[in-house]
């Protein structure tokens, strides 16, 4: 059961971070979240909009 529930948790915790992405997808081009002692940095490739 604990098993079930930390998979749960899991899943829950990427689709938050996935939807998040997809709603600020056209102004996300760096991301860096912080929490004590562990830092979590997500960089993707940005084009110029012209």
């Amino acid at each position: 059961m604990p098993q079930k529930c930390i998979l749960c948790s899991l899943i829950v915790i990427c689709l938050t971070i996935l939807l998040f992405t997809w709603m600020v997808r056209d102004s996300l081009c760096e991301l860096h979240i912080r929490q004590g002692n562990n830092e979590l940095a997500a960089f993707l490739a940005c084009e110029v909009k012209q």
